[in-house]
């Protein structure tokens, strides 16, 4: 049985002891009184740090990438970077930080169409996506295109997830191929913000159509 949750930090506790037994048996427990029960725990007590599994779960994503972004803003040259290059900074860090906990990723990011426990998630990434857009529509870098510019964020987050979905079933040396299209997707997005050229999208769709198209893969 697992040592019960320390009053030292009993959120992060016991959100560390629910990802121990999530991974270890490959499902959710049964109820909250039998994951309580498992852990040496009162069920009430769970409920004073989460409403549902859901909700650790959620928060789980959710602080991944708002820890990417405070590591982000602890870089004094970060903020000097041009568009492209936070949001190449950001996802480079995110995959860094998400290694520290890689089999949670693999094993339990919300699929396409089960983005419940995404919604915190998506929304502290908006936010961020939306300082970065504003910035280029000033500096110029990123065309104004009124209704469309509003929805950049959103397809952002989009192209996010896609990324997340590739490097779960990366299995290059070091993940090199997620690199490689991390770097392939955000020269694609920033073409497209700025003029619309199409060449990055050649490029981008020849690496996912090797990629894809290589047996075992």
């Amino acid at each position: 049985m697992a040592k019960s949750t320390s009053k030292k930090n009993p959120r992060e506790e016991l959100e560390k002891q629910y990802w121990h037994v999530l991974l270890t048996k490959g499902h959710r427990p049964s109820s909250v009184y039998a994951f309580t029960e498992e852990i040496g725990m009162e069920e009430a007590e769970f409920y004073k740090h989460a409403a549902s599994f859901d909700a650790l779960e959620s928060g789980y994503w959710d602080r991944l990438v708002e820890e990417t972004i405070k590591v982000l803003h602890e870089d004094e040259d970060y903020t000097n970077y041009p568009g492209d290059q936070k949001m190449l900074a950001f996802f480079f860090t995110f995959f860094v930080h998400s290694q520290k906990n890689r089999s949670r990723l693999v094993e339990f990011f919300p699929r396409p169409g089960c983005s419940k426990t995404l919604k915190p998630m998506r929304h502290r990434f908006i936010e961020f996506a939306k300082e970065i857009i504003e910035q280029g529509i000033e500096d110029g870098s990123i065309a104004n295109r009124n209704k469309v510019s509003e929805k950049y964020p959103e397809l952002l987050f989009e192209q996010f997830r896609s990324i997340i979905e590739f490097h779960r079933k990366d299995q290059s040396a070091e993940f090199q191929d997620t690199d490689a299209l991390i770097e392939k997707s955000v020269r694609f997005s920033a073409d497209m913000a700025r003029s619309g050229t199409l060449d990055s999208a050649f490029d981008l769709g020849r690496f996912l159509m090797r990629r894809f198209t290589l047996p075992g893969s």
